[in-house]
């Protein structure tokens, strides 16, 4: 049985939906987009980004499998909730770019380039 994609990226990674153009003033500096967009472990479940953190930053505790994709769960939320966009809205179109931004905003967190929302 395969591993099921977060619910909040199965539109995300739809491609027959299109993300809108990028406004790169909209993307933290220091982000490359295409690396916070692109790269999924469809081998876990929630196919949580490469990038998200495996342990905790403090004690150095791994990660499980689930533990990871719920903690990345509750970031993306609490980042759409600070947007105003929780639960999603919109157009299919519309929640792509939403999840698209939150993406930047939490990759930009964990990479310290900006302030937690």
């Amino acid at each position: 049985m395969g591993r099921k994609p977060n619910p909040l990226l199965e539109e995300f990674l739809d491609r027959s939906i299109p993300l809108p153009p990028v406004r790169w003033e909209t993307v933290p500096a220091g982000v490359d987009p295409h690396i916070v967009w692109e790269a999924y472990d469809e081998g876990i479940e929630g196919w949580v980004p490469v990038w998200f953190p495996t342990h905790e930053p403090v004690s150095g505790r791994t990660y499980g499998e689930f533990e990871r994709a719920h903690l990345f769960n509750e970031d993306l939320e609490r980042i759409l909730k600070a947007m105003h966009r929780w639960p999603l809205w919109g157009t299919p179109a519309h929640r792509k770019h939403a999840v698209a931004i939150a993406l930047l905003q939490l990759f930009c967190e964990l990479e310290g380039l900006c302030e937690k929302v």
